[in-house]
């Protein structure tokens, strides 16, 4: 038996770091080019994981982990402080954007009443689908200038814009003023700035299995804005009047972008290049179907919402519970965004978002079944859960199909393009359908389209599993 001493192993650095030195040599004169250039991908990758063994890394398993990290874009399993603060910037940026949009059904009811008494509701229902079809529109800018490296400047151009649309708002007398102002103004505002909160969060968390949890607490923002506006603007209104009412909701807005300006930070280099709109991430069937049923769902998800006060009315519920049936619609979401992602670290965000859909479908076409107040208070509050679920789990399906987290805000932007001209049409369609009283079509159409995104949904579930090689997705 031979008594040869094996010599010693290198650690896994000395071994592979050459190697990979002299790939990168071959490929540095290489552009790295768009979101679809595999080659500069993978050059990038190289390069993070050279640099990864050449920090001291100790052993194998050490630089196995990283190499892990590093060849698959998820560097951030474990997100320090800035990684947290970061959630709470997007949790605060949601309850001004979404949350606002969230409470327009008091604004719906309000300017029906008041100064816009003489105009039609579904005219005065484009001024909140406006500010819904703009918040996702101009993700398709906003998601890609923050890929490259823009964020701060989103954040203080359209919380500029977000500001001062809305003190515009409050010395506005007559109806293209108020389109102009509540609907377009603050609709860019938004737009410019929400993409960009919600992709950061993929930089510091990654594909790690808080992910889904992270994505909702950002979601739960809007819950926030949707009981804090409504529940302001019921006791405001009467006391100091509609333009100072709007004035203390700027302030508040204020307050919340300049604190989310030093919040949000981000943890991946800017790429080079960027796409602002690229139809080559729609050869994924899969985030295609998603696409189309994502939309489906945001043209009729929020119309109970937008019309809970004037629906209310008709039932016979007093003024007050009327016009607290919004804030608590939107309180109840807040375990509709929270409790059911908890179970999506295990089941997967595309599951809970499809689930919550047919849900969703079915509430809506039980809407008109709520004739009495007992009734109608047990349905905004189940309606509140299963839309909140399906609102929260939204984002993070989009995400989970971009290959790689520095093009997570173009899948995410693009996705938001596609949905904001669902979004705009929705509640317009949904208000020519109600007769007076008589709110049995817009449900019907509300429940046909939320099922149309539910059938979208389960066919992107299939391609979504059949790619990762696993149920649940």
């Amino acid at each position: 038996m031979s008594n040869r001493v094996k010599p010693p192993t290198p650690p896994l650095g000395e071994e592979i770091g050459p190697v990979l030195d002299k790939t990168v040599s071959r490929l540095e004169g290489y552009d790295r080019g768009g979101e679809d250039d595999e080659k500069g991908v993978q050059l990038d990758r190289l390069e993070r994981f050279n640099t990864a063994l050449g920090e001291g890394i100790s052993g194998p398993a050490a630089a196995a982990e990283a190499a892990q990290g590093a060849l698959t874009g998820d560097e951030s399993v474990e997100p320090g402080w800035k990684g947290w603060v970061c959630v709470l910037g997007a949790f605060l940026m949601n309850s001004v954007c979404y949350g606002m949009i969230n409470s327009f059904g008091v604004f719906q009811s309000y300017y029906a009443l008041n100064q816009l008494s003489a105009n039609s509701t579904t005219q005065i229902s484009w001024i909140g689908s406006i500010q819904l079809c703009f918040t996702p529109l101009l993700g398709c800018f906003s998601g890609p200038l923050f890929d490259a490296g823009y964020l701060k400047h989103l954040i203080l151009a359209g919380g500029s814009l977000y500001v001062f649309c809305m003190f515009m708002t409050s010395i506005a007398k007559v109806y293209w003023q108020f389109l102009l102002a509540h609907g377009i103004g603050v609709g860019i505002g938004m737009g410019i700035m929400f993409s960009p909160s919600v992709s950061c969060l993929s930089h510091h968390f990654g594909r790690s299995k808080w992910r889904s949890l992270v994505y909702g607490i950002q979601a739960t923002g809007s819950c926030l804005g949707g009981i804090i506006f409504p529940i302001l603007g019921r006791n405001l209104l009467p006391r100091i009047g509609f333009a100072w009412t709007i004035r203390v909701f700027g302030f508040i807005v204020l307050a919340v972008v300049v604190i989310v300006f030093f919040s949000l930070s981000t943890v991946h280099p800017p790429r080079n290049r960027i796409a602002i709109l690229s139809v080559s991430v729609f050869r994924n069937i899969g985030y295609t179907f998603h696409t189309i049923g994502s939309g489906c769902g945001i043209a009729a998800i929020y119309c109970p919402l937008t019309f809970s006060v004037t629906y209310g009315r008709t039932i016979g519920l007093p003024d007050n519970l009327a016009n607290y049936s919004v804030a608590i619609m939107n309180g109840c979401s807040f375990f509709g965004r929270t409790m059911p992602l908890l179970a999506a670290q295990w089941s997967g965000p595309i599951n809970i978002q499809t689930g919550f859909a047919i849900t969703s479908s079915v509430m809506l076409f039980c809407w008109t079944r709520a004739r009495d107040v007992p009734g109608w208070m047990v349905y905004i509050a189940m309606y509140g859960v299963s839309s909140g679920a399906y609102a929260a789990s939204y984002n993070p399906s989009a995400a989970s199909f971009a290959p790689s987290p520095d093009q997570v805000g173009l899948y995410i932007g693009m996705s938001f393009f596609i949905n904001s001209f669902f979004a705009l049409t929705g509640t317009p369609i949904t208000a020519a359908l109600i007769r007076g009283s008589n709110y049995l079509g817009a449900s019907m159409f509300c429940g046909g389209i939320v099922a149309m995104a539910a059938c979208c949904l389960l066919v992107a579930r299939v391609f979504k599993a059949r790619q990762a090689g696993s149920p649940l997705v």
